[in-house]
């Protein structure tokens, strides 16, 4: 036999409906107040970047690409770039964004790129769509100012260098031509002045081509990036989406739920259902009932007839079944009872001897007295119409250490005048693990029926109860399982 409930995933499932009912419902109205919350509208732009600007060849410009699109999505977030943003005609922000954009406006404005391409997506939120278009145009258009302010503050020391050394080559230049018109022609004064102008008229040309090249530069830099894709304002909010959060709590609840279920399911090791007391105590027949409350026949005997059935059609030479609690919180006189009584109702003549500690003493209806139990007496189920009481009596005893139930036991056959093949004899008696009259009454009682719980008694106990009764030379027929309510009932 195992040592636990097997844990199956349908099983946990089963067994933890409310639970996971609960858990999914939860996960759904958390969902359902995220969808309460106040619409947010996203705008995107794009910026094209022209990476065969920023340097020549494949690789090289893939590298410049890559470090231009880091630097473009750091300076989205920088502090000028912002304030700039909020300049723009039709964006309006906060005196705490004013403050400090980039800790607060920052978190409404995110640059990304575009599916692994050369394209940045400078994306936008705000409550109104118009002005989150606005928005991330504006963003853009900073990013690409003050790219371009960069770039010129980064060229124009060259620049500036460049054009001096032009302005002074052509002073030099002009001054070189005044000499040569005032030397003498052919003189070797005039020759040297053209030698002259004529070296300072090549390194003019070199520093203006310098120049030239340099500008051309400045201008690839400065027109690496450009807006091809300009923001408009969205026709549908980005958030709340409904759909889309009631579908992700649904996912999230049942994962979660099938988390919690499984392991509430291994932490827990009551006896959930008739496979499970089965198992724990190594019996074939199992069947769930409840106490019977009404007339008979009712749906509420079904039970205890078919494993009363099962029992005679195994044993059909029985006449002592033994009843008893799977465990100490368990009860078992309601379980006699109930079989007592549709054995009674199918015409067999029955003593039911309630032995459960919890059974109050009390009379049986013809008024006899059970000789050799402590100070108990007959009782008989009064509120049953006689003809369905007929052939049932019911004997409850009070015992601390079991001698009285079997004391009772044997009264049965010795003092009541029943024919011995017609007599069917049920004893209750309470669990092992609290009393010992069950392994007492072996010698009388070869076959018994456990009484357990559900929901209520444990697996090992139901084991344990098992094991005992076995090693006592009491073999375990079956089992009824009662709901937890029963109990109350019947104390």
């Amino acid at each position: 036999m195992q040592d636990r409930p097997p844990i199956t995933l349908k099983g946990a499932l089963w067994h933890r409906r409310l639970l996971v009912l609960g858990v999914i419902a939860t996960c759904l109205l958390g969902a359902a107040v995220l969808s309460l919350r106040p619409k947010t509208y996203e705008a995107s732009a794009g910026i094209y970047l022209d990476t065969s600007r920023a340097a020549p060849g494949f690789d090289t410009g893939l590298g410049a690409g890559e470090l231009l699109q880091h630097d473009f999505i750091l300076l989205a977030g920088s502090r000028p770039v912002l304030l700039q943003a909020c300049a723009a005609p039709g964006v309006s922000c906060s005196p705490a964004e004013l403050a400090a954009p980039e800790t607060t406006l920052a978190k409404r404005v995110a640059v990304s790129v575009y599916r692994g391409s050369s394209m940045l997506a400078v994306s936008a939120k705000s409550p109104d769509p118009a002005e989150a278009a606005a928005l991330a145009n504006a963003v853009a258009q900073a990013i690409l100012d003050h790219d371009r302010a960069e770039v010129a503050r980064l060229f124009k020391p060259t620049v500036d260098a460049l054009q001096k050394q032009l302005t002074q080559l052509d002073a030099a230049i002009t001054a070189e031509q005044l000499a040569l018109q005032k030397s003498p022609a052919a003189s070797s004064a005039a020759a040297g002045h053209q030698a002259q102008m004529t070296r300072l008229q090549a390194q003019y040309s070199s520093t203006f081509t310098k120049l030239q090249d340099l500008n051309q530069t400045q201008n690839n830099l400065t027109n690496v990036a450009t807006i091809v894709e300009p923001a408009i304002p969205p026709t549908r909010p980005q958030a709340p989406d409904p759909p889309r959060y009631l579908l992700a709590g649904l996912i999230a609840g049942l994962c979660l739920a099938v988390l919690l279920a499984l392991v509430v399911e291994r932490l827990d090791n009551r006896i959930l259902d008739a496979d499970g007391l089965a198992r724990a105590a190594g019996i074939p027949v199992v069947l769930t009932a409840t106490r019977i409350e009404r007339r008979l026949p009712s749906p509420e005997h079904r039970p205890y007839a078919v494993a009363l059935a099962s029992l005679m059609a195994r044993w059909p030479d029985a006449r002592t079944l033994m009843v008893t609690a799977a465990s100490a919180r368990d009860h078992s006189d309601a379980v006699a009872t109930g079989l007592g009584m549709v054995a009674a109702h199918a015409g067999q003549r029955v003593v039911v001897v309630q032995g459960d500690q919890h059974s109050a003493n009390g009379h049986s209806k013809n008024g006899h007295h059970a000789n050799g139990s402590s100070n108990g007496h007959a009782a008989g189920l009064g509120w049953l119409p006689r003809r369905d009481a007929d052939g049932l009596t019911t004997i409850s005893v009070a015992s601390n250490n079991g001698s009285g139930t079997a004391a009772a036991v044997a009264d049965v056959w010795k003092k009541y005048d029943f024919e011995t093949a017609d007599v069917f004899v049920l004893v209750s008696v309470p669990s092992p693990d609290s009393d010992p009259s069950a392994l007492m009454l072996g010698p009388t009682a070869k076959r018994a029926v456990l009484a357990a719980t559900l929901r209520g008694t444990r697996f090992q106990e139901a084991r344990r109860t098992a094991d005992l009764l076995r090693q006592a030379g009491i073999e375990v027929v079956g089992g009824i399982l009662l709901p937890r309510g029963s109990r109350r009932k019947a104390a």
